[in-house]
């Protein structure tokens, strides 16, 4: 649910450290967490991020969908995958909304979905979930907990107004406790997610040519997946003024289903010499 970039960067954080995210909406220290497959393919759905996580209520799964978008349409579909992930797994589910900066606020995200026939004053649906805006969380609620969620401490609010100290914080940790390619790790999504509120110039220097940020895995597939989003677009946008329309939902499906950067850029290049969308894929 979250913007491409920011929520592969919320996916590796998360497969770095699961326990200290099941914090999150656990009622009780987890005594452990371990990935659950988000699949609901039934329905053409899947979960951002599912967790299987064990503490002192149980067992039941983690629902965590990062919002970094308008979150209006997000407590449908926190509902729907509920429900689907129960079906399929037969585990109590807990739906977590994770809104990552302001921008992501909703009048709907109240942590309650209920839905009413239109002749009845109670509800025929009531479904409850957590929401977390990230921003008005307490900055040391962060600094102080999980490895995994370490980086979020850079998106409150109160890191707002001493955002180097915080980032030195957040290092000064890694050093003292992560190994070196979970520092690398964290350190990179760190600055990823600094992107969500701040202007590259904001961001600490020391930081923005961080050697371990620039050449971890974590910061060079964020900007692959940048960098194939962008083509994607460019491929849509074009198209649509070389062929004076835009493409058909069939057609934008195809397109987006693309990963593979090179056939983007390929695609890109084609379409100085096709006349139509059917044309533009009919080689690829």
């Amino acid at each position: 649910m979250a913007g491409k970039p920011f929520d592969a960067t919320i996916k590796d954080l998360i497969e770095a450290d699961a326990k200290s995210w099941a914090e999150l909406a656990s009622s009780k220290p987890p005594t452990s967490a371990s990935f659950e497959d988000a699949d609901v393919s039934s329905v053409s759905a899947a979960a951002d991020k599912v967790l299987r996580v064990q503490d002192g209520t149980g067992e039941w799964l983690l629902d965590l969908e990062p919002e970094s978008g308008h979150a209006g349409d997000a407590p449908d579909a926190l509902h729907l995958y509920s429900t689907l992930l129960q079906r399929r797994h037969h585990l109590r589910v807990r739906s977590v909304l994770l809104l990552l900066r302001p921008e992501a606020n909703a009048t709907t995200a109240t942590g309650v979905l209920e839905r009413f026939h239109p002749d009845e004053v109670e509800p025929y649906l009531v479904f409850r979930y957590r929401v977390v805006r990230l921003w008005q969380e307490p900055v040391e609620r962060f600094l102080q907990g999980g490895m995994g969620t370490l980086p979020l401490a850079a998106l409150t609010d109160e890191a707002r107004g001493h955002l180097a100290e915080v980032v030195d914080r957040i290092e000064a940790r890694l050093k003292a406790e992560a190994s070196p390619a979970l520092t690398e790790r964290l350190l990179a999504g760190t600055f990823l997610l600094l992107g969500l509120r701040y202007l590259p110039a904001e961001i600490p220097e020391r930081l923005r040519r961080n050697k371990l940020v620039e050449e971890s895995s974590t910061y060079q597939m964020v900007r692959r997946i940048g960098r194939i989003d962008e083509a994607r677009e460019t491929v849509l946008d074009m198209g649509s003024i070389k062929f004076g329309q835009p493409a058909d939902a069939a057609m934008q499906s195809k397109i987006e289903s693309i990963t593979d950067l090179e056939r983007l850029t390929a695609l890109r290049r084609r379409l100085l010499s096709v006349s139509s969308w059917a044309d533009l894929l009919g080689a690829n």
